[in-house]
Formats: structure tokens, C-alpha cells, sequence
């Protein structure tokens, strides 16, 4: 089959190799859609260990290729996407029914070789069928509404509640989405004006370019939550933007990690988890979350498509990660039909 390989930092390679064959409990996946997310671009970068020679790409769609001994519940033909990682079911965590912690997680594109090929074997636990009003640009995003949706359920956000998200990046439209479903009140601030008009596409109640004006926070909070918001959301995954979202939130309040950073904060007022009761609350990934992202995606109560903005081949896979790392051309998500 043909597979993309990162070879070194920055470097893909297309490559013939052996066509994979599906052992006991195990199902072969012809893929058709892959995203590029953040967490692939940095891999790519080298930033992210991963295996050597792997193949990149963990959000993804397909069809059923041919299954393995034992398995009954697929057959060839199924429209089907997969969880992105998966625990060893046996150690303190996955016994726990923690097992985005198993301390041998299985993790496409990074332990293992992900989707970026014509095909990709996966365990037969993992899989989840698609409906077929499933668009393929839809249905590669089953992992990010997943992970989303666990972040949503995190914070608590329910009906009335007054949301902010700092971030219009393709995880921070889904939380956008995710919210209103919930029935929360959702404001969405960023930097680049093409993200914020699809912001307000997919159903925010308003969008501010924070570029535009220094004092954002003064006139974001002063028209929109005088007394602060009852949960904010950090989806930027930057410090600073994590600073505002401290500054922005109301007494009592939640501030919802969902950006990835792995710096240190300096800065992080410390009085006003006394005085002001306020909770940071962190999320990692989409565990337990799958079944009801796959409904969500199935009953299309989310835009996913409208998220996409670059669509390769197989081949021009080095494109797309040089568009996502470089942010050109107001790329807001790239994905690669295989």
C-alpha cells in the first residue's frame, strides 16, 4: 500500500509497503479521509516523541476493508472512524475506567502507525460505524468532537450559562457548537477575522477580534458579563490566553484548559482562587465521549464540513502539514482524502 512516513522532522516520504493484514480482533480500515490536527503537526515538527518511521494522522474515516478472526460485528463495505488511542484494559487506570492514563497507551501516530495510507489496522473495540449521510470531511472529525464534547462535560456547561472561548481554532468551533447545544449563551474572541466569521456561521452569540482593540477584556466584559463569565474556556493554547480567561471569569467560576501548551505559567494570580473561588479544571482527549460524538455527527446536529478549509491527496500530504505548521493561506483545518 502506499503510506506517508515522516522520516525526520519536517520530512514526509511516500512509500509502497506491505499491505497490513488484520489478526484476531483486529479490523482492516480502507482509509478516506484523514485530518491534520495540532497534535500530528507536532509530531511533524519533532516537538511530540513518537516512533520512528511512523505514520502520522489519528482522525480519521473509512470503509471496512477485511476483518479478523473472531469479529462479527463489522463486515466489508461499513462506513467506520476510530477512537485515536486506546489503554491496555489491565492496569490501575483502565481498571479505573481511567484509561486515557493506561501507562502503555496505544496511541495512533505516535506508539503506532496511524492513518496517513491507503489503509490502517485498528482493534475491533475501537471502531464506531458511521451513517452514510456522513460526509467523509464529517466524519474524520469523530476525535475532535469526542475530545470537545469530554472537555464540555468537564466544565458542566448547561442551560443559560454564559460562555467564553478564547481561540476560533477548529477545537474551539466545536466547543462553540457543543455549548449551544447545551444551551449555554457562547461568545468566541481570536486574532484572525476569517476564523471569527465562521464562528458566527456555526452559532456564536457574538465574536471580537481582540487585535483590534487593547482593552478587549474591559469592553467584552462591560457589554457582554459586567459581572464575568460563568465559564471560560482557553482554547488558544497560549499562556496569555489562559491569563485572560482567569481575568475574564466570574466569582465561583470555571476555567476550562482545552489548549494545548506545555510551558510553565508565570503570572497566574494566585489570590484569586482565595477571593474569588474560582476552579481551573484541565481535559485530555475523548475518552468515553465516542459513542455520543458518533450520534451528534449521525443526527448532523454539528457543522463539521464548513471547518475544513484545505483538502489534499494522498500525495500532496506534504502540503497540507506545510500549510497547517506555516498557518498559510488562513488555513483552519486541512484534511487529506486517501
Amino acid at each position: 500500500m502506499k503510506a506517508s512516513i515522516l522520516i525526520a522532522p519536517k520530512k514526509l516520504e511516500i512509500r509502497e509497503i506491505p499491505d497490513p493484514r488484520p489478526s484476531e480482533g483486529q479490523v482492516l480500515v480502507k482509509v478516506k479521509c484523514v485530518g491534520v490536527c495540532g497534535t500530528d503537526v507536532a509530531v511533524y515538527r519533532g516537538e511530540h516523541q513518537a516512533k520512528k518511521d511512523v505514520i502520522l494522522g489519528h482522525e480519521y474515516c473509512g470503509e471496512v476493508a477485511e476483518v479478523g478472526k473472531g469479529v462479527s460485528k463489522y463486515k466489508p463495505g461499513d462506513y467506520v472512524a476510530s477512537e485515536a488511542s486506546w489503554g491496555c484494559g489491565v492496569c490501575e487506570w483502565c481498571v479505573r475506567g481511567q484509561g486515557s492514563f493506561c501507562e502503555a497507551l496505544n496511541s495512533l501516530a505516535r506508539t503506532i502507525d496511524g492513518a496517513l495510507a491507503e489503509y490502517i489496522l485498528v482493534p475491533v473495540k475501537m471502531l464506531h460505524p458511521l451513517d452514510r449521510s456522513v460526509t467523509l470531511p464529517e466524519g474524520q472529525g469523530v476525535v475532535g468532537v469526542a475530545t470537545a464534547l469530554r472537555a464540555v462535560n468537564r466544565a458542566g456547561v448547561g442551560v443559560g450559562q454564559q460562555v467564553l472561548i478564547i481561540g476560533p481554532g477548529y477545537g474551539g468551533l466545536i466547543l462553540l457548537q457543543l455549548c449551544k447545544l447545551a444551551g449555554a449563551q457562547v461568545g468566541i474572541v481570536g486574532t484572525r477575522n476569517n476564523r471569527l466569521a465562521i464562528a458566527a456561521e456555526v452559532g456564536a452569540d457574538f465574536t471580537y477580534n481582540i487585535k483590534e482593540n487593547a482593552e478587549w477584556e474591559k469592553t467584552v466584559l462591560e457589554k457582554h458579563a459586567p459581572r464575568g463569565f460563568d465559564i471560560v474556556i482557553e482554547a488558544a493554547g497560549t499562556l496569555s490566553a489562559l491569563l485572560a480567561a482567569v481575568r475574564a471569569v466570574r466569582k465561583g467560576g470555571i476555567v476550562l484548559q482545552f489548549g494545548t501548551s506545555y510551558d510553565c505559567v508565570s503570572g497566574l494570580p494566585q489570590k484569586d482562587f482565595y477571593y474569588r473561588e474560582i476552579s481551573i479544571i484541565g481535559t485530555k482527549g475523548g475518552y468515553g465521549c465516542y459513542p455520543t460524538a458518533i450520534d451528534l455527527l449521525n443526527r448532523h446536529a454539528l457543522k463539521v464540513e464548513p471547518l475544513i478549509t484545505h483538502q489534499y491527496p494522498l500525495d500532496k500530504v506534504g502540503e497540507a502539514f506545510e500549510v497547517m505548521d506555516k498557518r498559510l493561506d488562513n488555513v483552519l483545518r486541512a484534511a487529506v482524502l486517501c
